[in-house]
């Protein structure tokens, strides 16, 4: 029984690194305390999913899965690396402040976002990166090859110089080929179950008039992991490519949607579909788009034939009634309209007679 077990924990280990798995820390620093945002924070996702935070508010490292409360000394650890961290984070925004303050002169309040990643491929290789941003624009990336920050544009040049010169990028390197690699190998037996789960995920397609044309949407929500592909495809077999970037996002219940929309003009049989490609399909699945506006024709040719119809059914009743009312010598009775008591006048006694006899007699022999 124990092998049985052992082997079974050996298999999940497999199927945990089958696959390439990447761990993110997100780290803000707001320059100036702002209502209901932490000045400062740290959090922490394991392939797109958010596990892990740190901000001014808790001063502590939380887990936000229960599997990984577990590891109570690490967080521990983590706690007092990341309150170590927001003092040298804090030196580095006064240093953007001054800086670009120097060049702009604006007076807004300042936010430094840097973005630390780490990547363990299914071949064991690794890989990594760090991005920094000040107030929403990425200026700086590092060059782990050469241990050095370099400009995202060419209007950083002069930026990253003084950064490289004020501050050692080695102990970056080490964080993100060592330490970070350390941390995912930590996490991913904890959380192996919720990385293997498979949510198939819905989709809704829709359409709205633009200026050029028509704009089809195709709407795909709640499926997990992250990884997914959409497209539109027109006859069955032509993809349509989109001007807009579509962007995944997540849910708050740790699903994902995502939106790709598409401009067409309508052609007379064209057909349009949305194609999703998800792991948790065997294959893809298609959603054809049908349009709410109908062909003036569909209306037209049905109400047509019902009112021909009527004029048929109209003629028919109008020669029946002509036949009814001619007599053998061929001149017509006049029928007028009158109540029942009218009707029976005139007739003779014996003819009423024999009607309520033969009503009686039928209800006899019942």
């Amino acid at each position: 029984m124990l092998n049985s077990v052992t082997f079974l924990i050996s298999f999940c280990m497999l199927e945990v690194y089958c696959h390439s798995h990447t761990l993110q820390y997100h780290v803000s620093l707001v320059s100036t305390p702002t209502p209901k945002v932490p000045q400062y924070s740290i959090i922490v996702y394991v392939d797109g999913v958010q596990y892990g935070r740190y901000n001014s508010d808790i001063h502590c490292a939380q887990a936000l899965t229960p599997s990984l409360q577990a590891l109570h000394d690490h967080l521990d650890t983590q706690t007092n690396f990341a309150k170590a961290y927001e003092l040298w984070q804090k030196h580095k925004l006064n240093f953007l402040i001054g800086y670009f303050n120097t060049t702009k002169g604006d007076g807004h309040i300042h936010v430094y976002q840097r973005k630390v990643a780490c990547e363990l491929h299914d071949d064991g290789t690794i890989d990594g990166y760090q991005e920094i941003a000040f107030d929403g624009k990425e200026f700086l990336v590092f060059d782990k090859e050469r241990v050095v920050y370099v400009p995202a544009t060419h209007e950083d040049v002069m930026v990253s110089q003084l950064w490289n010169k004020r501050y050692d990028s080695t102990n970056n390197k080490v964080f993100v080929e060592i330490d970070c690699i350390e941390h995912l190998k930590l996490y991913l037996p904890y959380i192996s179950v919720e990385l293997m789960k498979k949510v198939t995920p819905k989709v809704k397609v829709s359409s709205s008039e633009s200026e050029s044309g028509t704009k089809l949407h195709c709407w795909v929500y709640g499926f997990y992991p992250r990884d997914v592909e959409v497209k539109w495809i027109k006859n069955g077999r032509d993809e349509i490519y989109s001007e807009e970037s579509a962007e995944i996002l997540p849910n708050p219940d740790g699903t994902y949607q995502i939106r790709v929309s598409v401009e067409v003009t309508p052609e007379e049989g064209a057909t349009y579909s949305c194609h999703v490609d998800h792991s948790s399909l065997e294959k893809a699945k298609v959603v054809p788009f049908e349009s709410n506006k109908r062909n003036p024709l569909d209306i037209i040719i049905p109400v047509g034939v019902a009112l021909l119809l009527l004029l048929i059914a109209l003629a028919v009743y109008i020669e029946y009634r002509k036949r009814r009312t001619k007599d053998p010598n061929g001149s017509h009775k006049h029928v007028v309209s009158t109540d029942t008591a009218a009707l029976w006048k005139g007739h003779d006694k014996q003819m009423k007679r024999g009607f309520f006899l033969l009503k009686l007699e039928s209800v006899t022999e019942i």
